[in-house]
């Protein structure tokens, strides 16, 4: 049996731009055509190559997760800054970006609004990459601990996961925010409990 014809486009570029059509539209308001169009590339060559809408949101979602959520942790994680300097760093990074009134919000968080309940499948890929960066969050609270930038009686693991919880409510609010000073202000309030 012969090979079919070779792809003539890129599937990496297709699936990010698969992942920011379904970040801007969502899953329920992104048609095959909306897909089609921005991707470049005919019904078939999608279907065949990334399977059904669904599979190829999923695939976005994990490319999402891959790159944007994967910038945040390696973020905390510079060696050149401290821990506390690292997150502060990316806490701000975030809040100027939902403040400009251009923000998509967060795919994982557009994804966790429009979600019926029942569907387990996405929660858990949700799940499993707001738990990658709430350890990153953690590890970087650990270390400001050790480094005595933070205060020691705060439980990290729980401190990580408001400011996982910050991070979405920033994003969200990204989407609507007429008030570009008021992510700030937030993510301000938000460092200033954190110091000794």
């Amino acid at each position: 049996m012969s090979p079919g014809p070779s792809k003539t486009f890129d599937p990496d570029q297709a699936l990010m731009a698969a992942r920011d059509t379904f970040w801007r539209l969502g899953f329920a308001g992104t048609g095959i055509s909306d897909l089609e169009a921005e991707l470049g590339i005919g019904r078939k060559s999608l279907y065949d190559t990334f399977g059904n809408k669904r599979e190829l949101y999923l695939k976005a979602i994990q490319c999402y997760a891959d790159t944007v959520v994967q910038r945040l942790c390696e973020r905390l994680e510079d060696p050149s800054g401290s821990a506390l300097a690292n997150l502060e760093r990316t806490l701000e990074r975030l809040a100027r970006h939902h403040g400009t009134g251009e923000s998509l919000g967060c795919l994982l968080g557009v994804a966790m609004a429009q979600a019926p309940r029942e569907d387990e499948e996405l929660a858990q890929l949700v799940r499993t990459y707001l738990k990658r960066l709430e350890r990153a969050l953690e590890r970087a609270l650990r270390q400001a601990q050790l480094d005595g930038d933070v205060r020691s009686e705060l439980s990290p693991r729980d401190t990580a996961r408001n400011l996982v919880a910050l991070t979405q409510g920033l994003a969200l609010m990204g989407r609507v925010s007429e008030k570009p000073a008021m992510p700030r202000a937030v993510v301000r309030a938000s460092l200033a409990a954190l110091r000794p």
